[in-house]
């Protein structure tokens, strides 16, 4: 294995991309006995935000977990990625780079022992779970970890040339920035499909992932032998976006479709949904601890490319919008678990979309494509419940392209397009 190894360090430092662009997250300098651990969707562009570090230092070592050189790759022989780096440049203080580590079952020790030897130590991985109370013990406490999602809004724009500077509301980009707002409602975030040409090679390249998260991610990793209910219990996810998940409904679903199942796996499946950053789940918000656990989830997927080219609903425009947001509330609360973003719906039936619990006061935010006379008393009454029901002051209604201020119940209300509020750094 040494070889496959040596070879592999050789390859990744010797190609490292030129002009990656860097990425919002920032990571302050680390100390020493702690590993900093990038996680997020695959494709989402963690490997590169390594390359991106790499770049910086005079001694990186960059493994790629999934490289088809150590796809043998075993725990016994992580040791022996050290002992090649000081073979090949002697005993420098490497830096080490190691993507999609959790593929190796038994990684954990040595990272501990990286850390020992007093190494700096960058991990990226495609599942919630890397750092979970599943793993090794001896790794808590040694890891810190960070979030990354595909672009942001602001990233999108940048990645298409376009830089956000002062007041945009007396600049000519605010045209530009709208025009490319109404494509990345519909191609989200992912940065190949973000810089792909054309729609078809688009449709290509979110098919790939879906598949690398269906047999990678879930098939594989979990030993499930149905691949019928893992395929379509994604597809039901991929149309559920921005409603409540109920199993009871879902297994009446499958009985109709003659689809063999145990609810041993279906919960196995909505699980590994979550954890590799294929949908989120928001909880309805109550004070109780229990109650929130016991509410039904309402699902949302982590890419809006996910609606447009696999969702049988990629024409409900609020309902795509409803889920740019939640994205976005997700990001901002920086978290590799959901635990400040949850929903209303008060006792006479009125929903609210997010409530998002942060460090101050609650935020109400409700989201749809545009107001009119039809559904303003639902909108603005399904947020004016929650302003009340939780003493909040003031919430926000965001639109596709609307500005106003509503009064309603003695509440202020603002109503903001969503790609401005897109671009509101902490919102």
């Amino acid at each position: 294995m040494k070889e496959e190894i040596k070879k592999t360090i050789i390859k990744y430092r010797e190609s490292l991309p030129e002009n990656i662009q860097e990425r919002e997250l920032k990571i302050p300098e680390m100390k020493l006995d702690k590993a900093v651990v990038v996680v997020g969707p695959r494709r989402a562009g963690k490997s590169y935000f390594l390359y991106n570090m790499a770049k910086k230092e005079d001694a990186p070592v960059i493994i790629n977990f999934e490289d088809a050189l150590i796809s043998g790759i075993k725990k016994d022989n992580l040791n022996e990625i050290l002992e090649c780096s000081k073979e090949m440049f002697g005993t420098k203080k490497f830096v080490f780079y190691l993507d999609e580590i959790q593929n190796v079952i038994g990684w954990e020790n040595f990272i501990v022992s990286l850390l020992n030897g007093h190494y700096r130590v960058y991990i990226t991985g495609s599942n919630s779970r890397l750092l979970s109370k599943e793993i090794a013990t001896s790794l808590r406490g040694k890891a810190i970890s960070y979030l990354m999602l595909p672009f942001s809004f602001r990233e999108y724009l940048k990645a298409k040339g376009i830089e956000i500077e002062g007041n945009l509301e007396y600049s000519d980009k605010v045209f530009d920035v709208k025009r490319q707002f109404n494509l990345f409602m519909r191609e989200g975030g992912f940065p190949e499909i973000a810089l792909s040409g054309s729609m078809e090679l688009k449709n290509r390249i979110i098919n790939n992932y879906r598949d690398s998260v269906l047999y990678k991610d879930i098939v594989d990793r979990l030993n499930i032998r149905n691949i019928d209910l893992v395929e379509v219990t994604m597809n039901y996810f991929m149309n559920l976006f921005g409603n409540t998940f109920s199993i009871t409904k879902f297994e009446e679903y499958l009985k109709s479709n003659k689809i063999g199942y145990s609810l041993e796996d279906v919960y196995k499946i909505i699980r590994a949904l979550e954890d590799v950053f294929l949908v989120g789940y928001v909880k309805q918000y109550h004070k109780s601890h229990r109650k929130r656990e016991i509410s039904k989830s309402k699902v949302y997927l982590f890419d809006a490319s996910y609606i447009h080219f696999l969702s049988k609903e990629s024409e409900d425009y609020g309902r795509i919008l409803e889920n740019i947001v939640f994205i976005e509330l997700f990001r901002r609360q920086g978290d590799i678990e959901n635990r400040n973003v949850f929903y209303h719906v008060s006792d006479s039936g009125k929903e609210c979309d997010f409530i998002v619990k942060s460090r101050g006061p609650l935020e109400a935010i409700q989201v749809c494509y545009k107001l009119n006379e039809k559904n303003m008393s639902r909108e603005v009454g399904g947020l004016a419940a929650a302003l009340e029901k939780f003493k909040i002051k003031r919430g926000v209604i965001l639109t596709l392209d609307q500005h106003d201020e509503i009064l309603a119940k003695g509440k202020r209300i603002k109503v903001i397009p969503v790609w401005k509020w897109l671009l509101k750094k902490g919102g």
